[in-house]
């Protein structure tokens, strides 16, 4: 299964794009200007410290993507944009029909460390630290900004490895629209269609915005042939997000807004004995969002108040390879986030600006397994409250060129109203004896400061210093939860606590003749009290004829993370532009609090699905006739177990989208994923859908 990359497989993509990237570069002379004024334009980012602040005055590695490079980019959803941020993993494996994409950064497994926001509002359940990525449709976004590296001083829990803000589009004329319909490989197609316009005068009015998006696709054996058997079925797809904001301009310091988003889709996974769709899970999820901005001399307030609910149901049926026995069982969980974050920035004088607030945020979940094929009924709940007092102050001094970032925040947590319950139990479980257990409180808090210098040498060139803290919460699925996983049984621990990171930093910015830019950083990240699943020693029954192992997630290990990452931007013509970056991290466990019921150390060994290289190159080329970009990704091996016995093979991507406008309101773009159709496997076994071709046609209004 696990099959080593040859030098020539490595060297034949890279040819390929070498290759283009000269074609292109020949073709283009004598071709319309088009790059050169969007490269040059001052960028604004407002994640990193929860307003508006120019991005050469951020102390860190900060990256922004927007919209007119998220056009251009060949990607079919939101989280595939980020593979062009160095030190930013995507895992997503089977493509569209992935049921959740991993984004992860800076040599950390698990997508909980990284806190992802839409519209400021944190999309990470607390239930499971997940996210959603199919909530929001790639054509609406206007922007994203990557903030790298620990970020808990000001957003608190999951901004630990940093924090991905997706912003969406406002509308700038009276109306305007947009529909699509789009068509590609393995039967898939769909479409959108988005509305917005505003009336704003004088700094007053309404503005408005209403979008939808539907795709299906028939999908793709995740099996390999040679590893297909009776009950492989497709991974297929049907999906659908609508969504809409209102918002109105009090006056020039004054607005509100209010967004609704809600997304349903129906995901098969790879397996099929006797119902109609086999194993597949369906999600819905609701967003609210409201938000207020007023500016009172020197203070800005904003005031954001926000609600997430998801609704999962996932059947599962299989035949026990032992006993030829089948099993039937669904569940049925409601998992809701409910917050409101306060903040204010007041500039205290042209030298020093204060941003402080208050984050208020519950977590909920309910979860009933229930057994068709027994009598088994699990339920197990929680509750997750967070309470974040923060402040930070920026102060310029040496005539502007030299600013000071010193915060620090102060976060606590309670876990309450833990419940398992059991009815019926059966060796399909594991459980002997019904119960009804109720699990003690449990509250923690967490500190994290911050310092960062950030230092301007002349106007194209900087240099920034940063020490920072993050954490993780634990999640209300390792709390409460108890019951089977595919490697034995998980065992709940409502005792877990969260886990840190201590982070040292140092980067540059060098920009040359409007034309260059590079940007090197390296990074030491300290961990202590990572969580781990790790066996008790203990075995059990769960139906299959063998005993299972029992595991629980524990704060056991520290964790060393040594990395760098250089990105640069080369304006080569005006109308071709080269972009490429490089990772890498040495991420290793450097003491493990082994168990005494654990026979396993895993002192020195390397956390599981993290490359320690990552390459991606691109060209854009623009000119009268169409625009295109070619991209190349390449990731290392990665290891698939805590043991590291065995590992995922690396592989590389070329990915490439041309799109042609005509008649001032249509357009059509090819989009072609993995042009080379490369094979790999994920460390479930499963193959990743190979080559993929889109056609869209756009119509705007």
């Amino acid at each position: 299964m696990w099959r080593k990359m040859n030098k020539s497989s490595f060297v034949k993509p890279i040819a390929l794009f070498v290759f283009l990237f000269t074609v292109a570069i020949a073709a283009t002379y004598g071709q319309e200007i088009n790059y050169s004024d969007t490269l040059n334009i001052p960028q604004v980012v407002v994640t990193a410290n929860r307003d508006a602040r120019s991005l050469e005055d951020v102390p860190g590695r900060v990256t922004v993507i927007d919209a007119k490079t998220i056009e251009e980019l060949p990607v079919q959803n939101v989280d595939e944009i980020l593979k062009s941020v160095a030190n930013v993993y995507v895992n997503r494996s089977w493509g569209i029909f992935s049921q959740n994409s991993s984004v992860t950064m800076r040599g950390l497994d698990a997508s909980a460390r990284v806190l992802v926001l839409l519209d400021g509002v944190p999309l990470n359940k607390s239930a499971g630290g997940s996210v959603n990525w199919h909530l929001i449709p790639v054509n609406n976004i206007n922007k994203i900004e990557v903030i790298k590296g620990p970020a808990s001083t000001i957003y608190g829990n999951n901004a630990m490895a940093g924090v991905i803000n997706i912003i969406t589009k406002n509308p700038a004329k009276k109306f305007q629209g947009e529909a699509s319909l789009l068509g590609g490989s393995y039967t898939s197609f769909g479409g959108n269609l988005d509305l917005s316009g505003t009336n704003v005068k004088n700094d007053k009015g309404f503005l408005w915005s209403m979008n939808s998006f539907y795709r299906r696709g028939d999908g793709y054996y995740l099996a390999s042939e040679d590893t297909r058997d009776s009950i492989s079925a497709k991974a297929f797809l049907r999906e659908f997000n609508v969504g809409g904001k209102l918002g109105y301009q009090i006056n020039a310091n004054q607005k509100v807004d209010l967004d609704v988003h809600f997304y349903d889709d129906q995901r098969g996974q790879g397996r099929k004995v006797y119902e109609d769709l086999g194993d597949y899970m369906s999600v819905n999820t609701t967003y609210l969002r409201a938000s207020y901005q007023g500016a009172f001399d020197k203070t800005v307030v904003n005031a954001l108040a926000f609600y997430q609910l998801e609704n999962e149901f996932k059947q599962t049926e299989s035949v026990s390879a032992n006993s030829g026995k089948y099993k039937l069982s669904e569940r049925d969980s409601r998992k809701d986030d409910i917050g409101l974050w306060l903040s204010a920035t007041t500039r205290l004088s042209d030298r020093q600006i204060l941003t402080y607030g208050i984050d208020l945020k519950r977590g909920t979940a309910n979860v009933v397994d229930t057994y068709r094929t027994s009598t088994d009924v699990l339920t197990y709940e929680g509750i997750l409250d967070f309470y974040g007092i923060f402040l930070q102050d920026e102060y310029k001094f040496a005539q502007n060129k030299l600013e000071l970032v010193v915060g620090a925040r102060m976060d606590f947590a309670t876990y309450s109203r833990g419940k398992l319950i059991v009815e019926n139990p059966t060796t399909n479980t594991g459980f002997v004896d019904p119960f009804d257990q109720i699990f003690d409180e449990n509250r923690w808090s967490s500190f994290s400061p911050k310092i960062a210098l950030n230092f301007k040498l002349s106007e194209s060139h900087s240099v920034y210093v940063s020490w920072s803290k993050g954490f993780m919460p634990p999640k209300l699925d390792d709390l409460s939860k108890s019951g089977k996983i595919n490697k034995g049984f998980k065992l709940a621990n409502p005792e877990l606590g969260p886990e840190y990171l201590t982070n040292y930093e140092a980067g540059v910015t060098l920009k040359f003749f409007n034309k260059l830019t590079i940007e090197p950083s390296v990074y030491y990240s300290v961990g202590k009290d990572f969580q781990y699943f790790v066996g008790t020693g203990d075995s059990i029954d769960t139906g299959s004829g063998d005993l299972k192992p029992i595991y629980q997630r524990r704060n056991i290990s520290n964790v060393e993370v040594l990395g760098a990452e250089i990105s640069t931007t080369f304006l080569l013509l005006k109308n071709l532009v080269f972009n490429a970056n490089y990772s890498f991290n040495n991420s290793t466990i450097t003491k493990f609090n082994r168990p005494a019921d654990y026979d396993k150390d895993l002192t020195g060994k390397y956390l599981i699905e993290v490359p320690k290289h990552m390459v991606y190159l691109s060209l854009g080329w623009k000119n009268k006739y169409f625009n295109s970009l070619l991209s190349y990704n390449y990731l290392s091996s990665q290891w698939y177990d805590d043991e590291n016995t065995t590992s995922i093979d690396p592989y590389h991507t070329i990915d490439w989208q041309i799109a042609k406008s005509f008649a001032k309101r249509y357009q059509v773009s090819l989009t072609v994923q993995n042009i080379l159709d490369t094979e790999y496997i994920d460390r479930k076994g499963y193959l990743n859908p190979g080559r993929f071709i889109t056609l869209e046609i756009k119509y705007k209004f």
